[in-house]
């Protein structure tokens, strides 16, 4: 036994240069890297004014349609979950220049919980009336990071991580489902000096 501890010693550090970090490391390396990546304010855009010349009978019948997903499951997909949960009303407008029937707008049925629990008023993008389309910021929690693979060597000192950034919803988060989407992104982790530091950042 003596004589063959030795011959170890060499085999044990060479597995331990070898060994590649776990996802409880990965994320423990992660979170202290950026410590905001598990931490910030979850924000989601909810439009009031729906995508032009869209009934709202067509923009429920496209929720999960995959036709005209840019103008609709894209833009107006949050709508379906608060209808649900019975935070916003749809209707038709023929307001200025638009044709019968018009488009679908969204109408906050509390605005005044709704303002006064995170939902700020703003405008953005042109409609065909000239008019700049109407929505709300809404805080929907706070962002939560998840690596739910291990880690995959790529080099010998470089990994690649993979992980998961979800939503831990606040109330509008609940009314929003915002804890069903997630957003996949990897960092690529190299070792120096024995320890394994963040490189770089992928979308």
């Amino acid at each position: 036994m003596t004589r063959r501890a030795p011959l170890l010693l060499p085999f044990l550090f060479l597995s331990a240069c070898n060994r590649t970090p776990d996802r409880e490391e990965a994320l423990r390396i992660l979170r202290t890297t950026n410590p905001a990546i598990d931490t910030a304010t979850a924000i989601a855009t909810v439009w009031r004014d729906g995508p032009p010349w869209f009934s709202c009978a067509e923009v429920i019948a496209k929720f999960k349609a995959t036709s005209d997903s840019a103008a609709v499951r894209n833009r107006v997909g949050n709508w379906r979950a608060l209808v649900l949960a019975d935070w916003v009303t749809l209707r038709d407008t023929a307001a200025a220049h638009v044709v019968e029937p018009g488009w679908c707008a969204a109408t906050l049925r509390d605005s005044t919980a709704r303002l006064a629990g995170g939902w700020t008023p703003i405008s953005g993008d042109s409609v065909p009336s000239g008019s700049m389309r109407r929505g709300w910021r809404v805080t929907t929690g706070h962002q939560r990071v998840v690596v739910k693979d291990a880690p995959k060597k790529v080099g010998r000192d470089s990994v690649m991580v993979n992980y998961l950034l979800t939503v831990s919803p606040n109330q509008n988060g609940v009314a929003l489902q915002a804890d069903r989407d997630s957003v996949q992104r990897s960092a690529l982790f190299l070792r120096e000096e024995g320890k394994w530091v963040v490189a770089s950042w992928h979308r």
